[in-house]
């Protein structure tokens, strides 16, 4: 009789424990095809090992700047997936001519564009992304200026207890790194 109460217990146990990693099973599948999908990473993939960034980096900068909505396009026109400005994306394009047709709008020129302005931002800083970072938020002529002036440190290594002129830029900064550690756990298996 005891043996099978044991029985019995051992089997709802187990029963108890399959539903519960079914549910974090499903809990995790939703959780990243609808906060932190992985949408355009064949291209991502690719302009990212062109210019030496990791992935995950420019999928979370992605996330913070349009949601993966390529039509976006914010108050100050800049378009896209990466959300880039017509004249940095003219810049970046005379540099390395990405396409005679520079359609901000096409996920393939903007994430090309946008991994090439990145990467130049993270050599402009010598490899320090959290610069870059914020670069891509404030432009190199703010950073520039917020080193100058002490406001940053050249040798920033993390985004904690930063206080910049532009909230934005700090919360920018706060978003894609957050977005960028939760993109390594879920998928850096890869």
């Amino acid at each position: 009789m005891l043996n099978i109460k044991l029985k019995n217990i051992l089997r709802n146990i187990i029963i108890f424990l399959l539903f519960i990693i079914i549910i974090i099973s499903v809990f995790i599948f939703i959780f990243k095809n609808n906060f932190f999908p992985l949408d355009h990473f064949d291209i991502v993939k690719e302009e990212a090992e062109k210019n030496n960034i990791d992935p995950y980096l420019v999928m979370s900068i992605i996330k913070v700047e349009s949601n993966f909505n390529k039509e976006a396009t914010s108050k100050k026109e800049a378009k896209g997936l990466m959300q880039i400005m017509d004249t940095t994306a003219n810049d970046i394009n005379n540099k390395i001519n990405i396409s005679n047709d520079v359609n901000l709008y096409d996920e393939n020129v903007n994430i090309a564009l946008g991994c090439k302005y990145f990467s130049d931002l993270i050599n402009k800083y010598n490899g320090n992304y959290y610069l870059a970072i914020c670069a891509y938020n404030a432009g190199m002529g703010n950073v520039d200026k917020w080193l100058e002036q002490g406001i940053l440190d050249k040798n920033l290594s993390q985004y904690k207890d930063i206080n910049l002129p532009f909230n934005e830029t700090e919360n920018y900064l706060k978003k894609v790194v957050v977005s960028y550690k939760i993109y390594r756990k879920l998928y850096d298996t890869l």
